[in-house]
């Protein structure tokens, strides 16, 4: 609070000073009183709706006293008048719309702006927005959910980001800072900042992916271990891996979309933190090959004669929870002696052996929903050999191999 001393004053600023405070006055309307008075040059009408008595304009009078000494007070420098205070309800000189709601990007914190956008995004899928909502709470928040927007700087994002890239990889980074990026670029189209904290803060560098697939003697140990202790799961690793669907494609994959006469499987939903959801690109979208080895699996699960929608459910009879069966998982790398590695390595096992062993590459593509084969090629260099089969055939024979050790 700036305090001005009257000494400071010259005479013409304390004449002007006082002329400002004699300005209200008490009027009457048809019996109805009312206080006339003017501020920074606006000539403003108050009723209170007060009819016109002794103990009424004794109201007034205070309610002019308390207006002359805000309007005096202020401009010797103690703060705007609070027009709220005085005259409670009625909305003096409140500032437009639109300015409110500039003030509010300039003094609302981060979090309490952010939240809402995120909540106006109503085309926004329930499991996104469920992640971002706890990204932001364990990653953003801590950084910058206190600060108000200009406030936050390039070197507060840039320390966000080298954090988070300690715990999580690159390309997840850049993936989850996607949403925040775009809301400071929406602040700066609409005119509540100059810049984006973002502007000069390129994406970190994607490190490449260190895919650890399974071999064929460790994937027969993988299905032994799971056909001795989860027998109910052992149709559905084996079809993650000879199917290289993506893991909440194979917990989401219902009955009706197994086309028998076309042999084909209709990849089109998933589950993802136990809620369905539809699959977000093109690519995924697809109509898979039901291979040899798919239709064995398929066969072997319907012979289960299960009573639900989808095709593969715990031993319970219900739709396979993830976060359920992943610990599961881990307990048969260990049992097994297996080296650790995350469930989604069955996908890279597909396509690692279907190229390895000479499956045409723009089939595997295919097979794996990537939007591109460049993709494909960039992931699985290394298992690219000099010939190439087509559709299946080496992939259908290392299935039979496997099947053919089981028996004996």
């Amino acid at each position: 609070m700036q305090v001005v001393s009257l000494q400071k004053l010259s005479k013409q600023e304390l004449l002007w000073a006082f002329k400002e405070c004699i300005v209200a006055s008490i009027r009457v309307d048809k019996d109805v009183l009312y206080i006339d008075f003017s501020y920074k040059g606006k000539r403003k009408r108050v009723y209170l709706g007060l009819s016109d008595t002794a103990h009424n304009r004794a109201i007034l009078e205070a309610k002019i006293n308390l207006l002359d000494g805000a309007i005096k007070g202020e401009k010797l420098g103690l703060g705007e008048v609070d027009f709220e205070q005085i005259f409670p309800g009625l909305g003096l000189f409140q500032k437009p719309k639109e300015e409110l709601e500039a003030d509010r990007f300039l003094t609302e914190t981060f979090d309490v702006l952010y939240l809402e956008w995120i909540d106006q995004k109503t085309h926004i899928a329930k499991n996104t927005r469920r992640t971002m909502l706890s990204f932001h709470r364990n990653h953003i928040s801590p950084y910058i959910g206190h600060k108000s927007l200009p406030d936050i700087a390039e070197k507060d994002v840039r320390l966000m980001m080298t954090v988070m890239s300690k715990v999580n990889r690159n390309v997840v980074v850049n993936r989850k800072l996607r949403p925040l990026r775009s809301f400071f670029n929406e602040v700066v189209d609409d005119g509540h900042l100059k810049a984006s904290p973002f502007k000069k803060v390129k994406y970190l560098r994607n490190e490449k992916v260190d895919i650890k697939p399974f071999n064929q003697e460790e994937l027969i140990s993988l299905l032994a271990g799971f056909a001795d202790k989860y027998p109910a799961y052992e149709n559905f690793v084996a079809f993650l891996a000879f199917s290289g669907c993506r893991p909440n494609e194979v917990v989401g994959l219902k009955w009706d979309k197994i086309d028998w006469e076309n042999r084909k499987i209709l990849i089109r939903e998933g589950v993802v933190l136990g809620e369905e959801t539809m699959l977000k690109t093109e690519s995924s979208i697809r109509d898979m090959d039901m291979t040899k080895p798919l239709e064995k699996l398929l066969l072997k699960q319907k012979a289960l004669q299960l009573d639900s929608e989808y095709v593969f459910v715990n031993g319970l009879g219900r739709r396979i929870c993830w976060e359920c069966f992943r610990p599961k998982y881990h307990n048969v790398l260990k049992e097994q002696g297996l080296k650790a590695r995350p469930a989604y390595q069955l996908r890279h096992t597909f396509a690692s052996m279907a190229i390895k062993n000479g499956e045409d590459i723009v089939w595997v593509s295919r097979m794996l929903g990537h939007a591109n084969l460049r993709t494909t090629l960039s992931t699985y260099t290394r298992y690219i050999p000099s010939k190439e089969r087509k559709d299946g055939a080496f992939i259908s024979g290392i299935f039979d191999n496997m099947k053919r050790d089981e028996n004996e």
